[in-house]
């Protein structure tokens, strides 16, 4: 199989193909405009706003541990970090909203009757896929294998390869017209360096509140990476027509959620994705191209949840003949 793109759809397929003993070779030009080097990798038991589970979600975790876990030993690096979220409420009725839903157990285990605070909720079983170092790792192992090339594909190329193709360059190549762009940005943020100070003083630090295995929420998560850095991106923002008033909106979330630390500001980092209006991950082969070329795009925002299956499911096809 040609493996089209190398972000986390083509990292997550090309293992998968590799792991199950098939042939496989990539091409991929590089991640400039990936939107899976901005991507949180979060997986969440309870997101969106109606504070419910995924669908599937005990079935769909399992399998995607059980498949990070098979990527980290055969790799020899660790992707995938345990962290616990706190939820601040938007307001009264969100509040109200979550305490009746915990009361009747319909939250747990992750969130339960000591999980609550005043203005905040705490969810246990989250945990998170480094994609940015998954992606870099899977480069160098296919490039040392011979497996992989650093350039573009063509559709001529395509056309003339012997075997299966699959597309898997997010935006830069959509292949199907259920398939839209959306653009967003992440903060890159400094945590808690040298507090400004006069003259003569020595400067402090203020990490005391920081914790590197919490991920704080209130719509926009602000996601520890190590180091003292962290990432601030949204999970839903009502100001969703212009991406300046997007990024407003981050910075003012960053500024309450962090009113307790000193932070900076580092860096702007924007990337494009790809999804359907039902926001479901794609993955099937093109009508009428059964069996020779396919498309694996829209993981979005559950992308390292539900790609293992996904790119399991490509095996499965591959080793299915078509009727």
């Amino acid at each position: 199989m040609l493996v089209a793109g190398q972000g986390l759809a083509g990292t997550l397929l090309a293992w998968a193909l590799e792991r199950a003993g098939q042939p496989f070779f990539v091409v991929d030009p590089g991640h400039a405009h990936s939107g899976s080097r901005v991507g949180a990798g979060l997986v969440n038991p309870v997101t969106g706003e109606r504070w419910a589970s995924p669908p599937n979600w005990a079935e769909n975790a399992g399998q995607a541990r059980e498949f990070y876990r098979e990527l980290e030993t055969a790799w020899g690096e660790r992707f995938v970090t345990n962290f616990k979220i706190r939820r601040t409420w938007r307001d009264a009725t969100e509040a109200a909203m979550v305490r009746e839903k915990v009361a009747r157990g319909a939250l747990a285990p992750w969130v339960t009757s000591a999980s609550l605070e005043p203005d905040a909720a705490w969810i246990d079983g989250a945990w998170r896929v480094a994609l940015a170092d998954l992606i870099a790792a899977g480069r160098q192992r296919w490039l040392g294998q011979g497996r992989l090339r650093e350039a573009a594909l063509t559709h001529a190329e395509a056309a003339a390869w012997p075997g299966p193709v699959v597309w898997c360059l997010g935006a830069a190549e959509t292949r199907l017209p259920a398939l839209r762009p959306i653009g967003g940005e992440t903060l890159e943020l400094a945590i808690g360096g040298p507090v400004l100070t006069p003259p003569g003083e020595q400067p402090t630090s203020s990490l005391a509140g920081w914790r590197e295995d919490v991920v704080r929420h209130d719509g926009v998560w602000i996601l520890p990476l190590g180091g003292g850095r962290a990432w601030a991106g949204a999970s839903f923002l009502r100001e969703e027509a212009e991406r300046l008033a997007r990024r407003e909106a981050l910075r003012t979330s960053v500024k309450k959620q962090l009113i307790d630390l000193e932070w900076l500001e580092t860096a702007i980092l924007p990337g494009r994705r790809m999804t359907t209006l039902d926001r479901r991950p794609l993955g099937a082969w093109l009508p009428g191209r059964e069996g020779r070329e396919g498309v694996f795009n829209g993981l979005g925002s559950k992308g390292a949840l539900l790609g293992p299956g996904l790119a399991s499911a490509w095996v499965h096809r591959l080793l299915t003949p078509c009727v």
